[in-house]
């Protein structure tokens, strides 16, 4: 996954990439931060499930796994931790077993 760039955000009114800084479109000023949120819906919930396993709650953290791998399969890190808590289930996987917040490019 670090080969792959982010998935670009496009104005639908300009169609113009969305800067990802301001989360807005840099020709029209239109606001895209709920574009950006769907495109990366996956990430999202990678690092809630993060945050839950940490809290303890392993079950919101492997639904929370399971609604990233299918909006993005090819989120590795997910993918890889929702194996492991499949295997050991819920409660199994440790804080020193996670690599830590979203996955890189």
């Amino acid at each position: 996954m670090s080969g792959e760039p982010l998935p670009e955000v496009l104005c639908p009114l300009c169609r113009v990439p969305a800067d990802r800084q301001s989360l807005g479109c840099p020709s029209c000023r239109e606001d895209l931060s709920v574009l950006f949120r769907l495109r990366y819906a996956a990430r999202i919930d990678y690092n809630r499930a993060l945050d839950a396993l940490a809290a303890g709650d392993g079950g919101l953290a492997h639904g929370l796994l399971h609604r990233a791998v299918e909006a993005e399969p090819g989120l590795e890190p997910a993918r890889e931790l929702l194996e492991s808590l499949s295997v050991s289930g819920p409660a199994g996987v440790s804080g020193a077993d996670r690599d830590g917040d979203t996955p890189p490019d």
